[in-house]
């Protein structure tokens, strides 16, 4: 995906989470002043985040979207931004804006695919931090036991296994432990299963 950009910049938000810095390409000045003038406050990538309303979606700015004080000061850095890409798993959000001036509409969803990707790789990757407890627990409801039948096994009250789910899923940066739930199965049999 990186290719196809000349600069990008990306953030994954948690629920709840505001951005405060981000992974980009762009210089460090630019990315400093970015954030010190607050300009994702009025950056067209979070208000057409806003506008997605919780869902994924992508977008190509036309040059009027592009005519801005922000664009302005982002474009001798090169990070003036024209691709926008929101991806949603769970609550989590990656926002991810790339420059590349020569796209057409026809290459937007297969990169907004490619962002998709990226951002659930990054959530997969959260797995991987789960205690040994945790993933025992995971393996527990991923085999379909109810949250009575698990607290019985574990010997713990029906409200340790919501604090428990509510832990899981605020270490991998969901809102939800049904995605959590998906993330570990993904997780876990990736690799397994041959691709055919």
């Amino acid at each position: 995906m990186q290719e196809s950009f000349s600069g990008f910049g990306f953030v994954i938000l948690s629920p709840g989470e505001v951005p405060t810095s981000a992974e980009t390409s762009f210089s460090e000045e630019w990315h400093q002043r970015y954030f010190d003038r607050k300009f994702h406050a009025v950056d067209p990538v979070f208000h057409f985040t806003k506008q997605c309303g919780g869902r994924s979606a992508s977008k190509l700015l036309s040059q009027e979207e592009m005519y801005s004080p922000l664009f302005e000061e982002a474009r001798p850095f090169g990070a003036d931004s024209n691709f926008i890409s929101v991806s949603v798993f769970g609550g989590n959000r990656m926002i991810f804006g790339g420059v590349n001036h020569d796209l057409d509409g026809r290459a937007a969803s297969p990169l907004h695919h490619a962002c998709q990707a990226a951002h659930k790789t990054v959530l997969l990757e959260g797995v991987d931090n789960l205690s040994d407890g945790q993933i025992d627990f995971m393996e527990m409801c991923e085999e379909g036991m109810l949250d009575k039948q698990v607290a019985s096994e574990l010997r713990v009250s029906i409200s340790a296994i919501a604090q428990r789910k509510k832990v899981i899923c605020s270490k991998l940066g969901v809102s939800n432990f049904r995605a959590a739930l998906s993330l570990y199965s993904i997780r876990k049999w990736s690799g397994i299963i041959p691709v055919i």
